[in-house]
């Protein structure tokens, strides 16, 4: 016999049993074969999709109103539906992929405009505020040591801002003359005050300056605010020369000595290293006119601008070091605390990048979020079969009104997501569309938790004073262990990348 121009076989080809229809009475199998004619696969794609879209569709329509699928389903009515779990991890994966998409969180590396002092132009504010700090010296060795201090503060904030920033650096500067100019000025006072000579005044305004110069210059000569890279390699084999010495010094044996000169060489190291990329990302800042720029991108190309802080664990002394103070497990072989060492390393590493770029935390968690779903849902349907003991249900029953709860809860999010998306390429056109969008926003929010309220007391059938407590009492203990459950994933998930 044929169909269709094409020779159908007597037998099925799968259990070989007689055929007496389209499909095998004994496994089910189609006679079509996909593979011997493409109009026979397009065929049976779009009977497979149509089939599967009206389940589906089915299954949303009744899902927006509480408890219905649950109840159904529960009730024997199966084949009219998609099965829950199916439902929940097509839901689950489509969202928070929709959601990577439309979230995004980009940190603002933008320059930001900087308000330029023109050259001698002194603020009044400022000027005020220094000589009112300076009034409440009583002697000239006050106003040295009140003047000392304040241009030591601004010497480091001025060796902070690399040279090439030269309106920035201005401001400091205009700042130090108002410092010095409120300070002699107290100077006047107090040596008119005390009958000093115009002579003894000005000698003292001399000494003062001097003192001033030698602490601006001590102020400088600090590895994480030099000037320039030639200061930076100098200053760093300065503070190494005496570690080597040490280091060379100490014999073999002396394992906890050694291992503090080399983390000590190493803190020297980063921060030269950290110092040498500020200067060279300033620089290019500098060079490349309103480029918008990246600290990820930055940081890879030029190094890590930021110097972490020592790493310790568990009490240590000495911070963690992979290779020179890693973490020890007594207990544990050899290679397990070689893992668990890597494991923070790369965690170290990536909380780094993510501090520059909060787009990875975001997809991280957003990558994780489905995985604590999925993880839970056995844990929320172990709540309602402890909430609701005594209700004749068992924990297969519970698990079922648990999946179609975490359906909707990511057709909502879903829904959520469309709007944001939405919101993002409508609203820059249409102002007007972003009330509407909001509005939407806060009554998805507002319905959700009272959908899953109706839910819980359409399908257990309970009073509302029970069911309210009961809903509370589950919610706030689930959406705790949901808020561990994606911290704990998303943090795995950065360690992994």
């Amino acid at each position: 016999m044929s169909e269709k121009g094409h020779d159908v076989p007597s037998h099925c080809e799968n259990c070989n049993a007689p055929l007496q229809g389209h499909y095998c009475h004994d496994c089910g199998q189609s006679v079509v074969n996909p593979v011997r004619d493409a109009g026979h696969a397009l065929e049976e794609v779009f009977e497979s999709f149509w089939h599967l879209d009206g389940r589906i569709f089915r299954t949303l329509r009744d899902l927006l109103s509480p408890g219905r699928v649950a109840n159904n389903y529960l009730a024997g009515q199966r084949a009219r539906y998609v099965a829950p779990l199916r439902l929940f991890l097509v839901l689950s994966v489509l969202t928070f992929f929709f959601a990577q998409m439309v979230i995004h969180v980009d940190k603002g590396d933008a320059a930001k405009p900087m308000v330029q002092l023109e050259d001698g132009v002194s603020s009044n504010k400022n000027s005020a505020k220094q000589s009112k700090a300076f009034a409440k010296a009583t002697s000239i060795a006050d106003v040295e040591q009140i003047r000392r201090k304040n241009l030591a503060d601004l010497a480091e904030a001025r060796a902070a801002i690399p040279a090439v920033l030269l309106h920035a650096r201005k401001a400091i500067d205009v700042a130090v003359d108002d410092v010095n100019r409120a300070a002699d000025g107290r100077i006047d006072a107090i040596g008119r005050g005390t009958g000093m000579s115009a002579e003894q005044i000005v000698a003292a305004k001399a000494d003062g300056a001097r003192r001033a110069a030698a602490a601006m210059e001590t102020a400088k000569q600090n590895l994480e605010k030099a000037a320039d890279l030639a200061t930076v390699q100098r200053l760093r084999e300065e503070r190494l020369a005496p570690h080597h010495v040490k280091l060379a010094a100490l014999p073999t044996t002396a394992a906890a000595a050694r291992r503090h000169e080399l983390n000590e060489i190493r803190d020297i190291n980063i921060a030269a290293g950290c110092r040498a990329a500020q200067l060279q990302i300033a620089d290019a800042t500098s060079t490349e006119g309103d480029r918008v720029r990246k600290e990820s991108e930055d940081a890879r190309i030029y190094g890590d601008p930021d110097c972490y802080d020592r790493l310790t664990l568990f009490g240590s002394e000495e911070p963690w070091d992979e290779e020179t103070n890693p973490l020890v497990i007594g207990w544990a072989p050899a290679f397990f605390n070689h893992w668990v060492n890597r494991q923070i390393a790369h965690g170290r590493e990536n909380v780094s990048r993510a501090q520059k770029d909060p787009g990875l935390w975001v997809r991280a968690l957003f990558a994780a979020v489905p995985s604590a779903l999925f993880l839970l849902v056995p844990v929320f349907a172990l709540l309602l079969k402890l909430a609701y003991l005594g209700s004749g249900r068992r924990y297969l029953e519970h698990l079922v009104i648990a999946l179609y709860s975490h359906a909707f809860m990511c057709l909502a999010m879903l829904a959520l997501f469309v709007l944001i998306g939405l919101d993002n390429a409508i609203s820059p056109h249409w102002g007007g569309y972003g009330w509407i969008s909001g509005i939407l926003v806060t009554l998805l929010w507002i319905w959700l938790p009272v959908y899953l309220l109706l839910m819980q007391k359409r399908v257990y059938r309970n009073g509302w004073p029970v069911t309210v407590l009961r809903y509370l009492v589950i919610g706030n203990l689930y959406f705790v262990l949901l808020a561990f459950a994606a911290t704990f994933l998303a943090l795995a998930s950065l360690v992994r990348m």
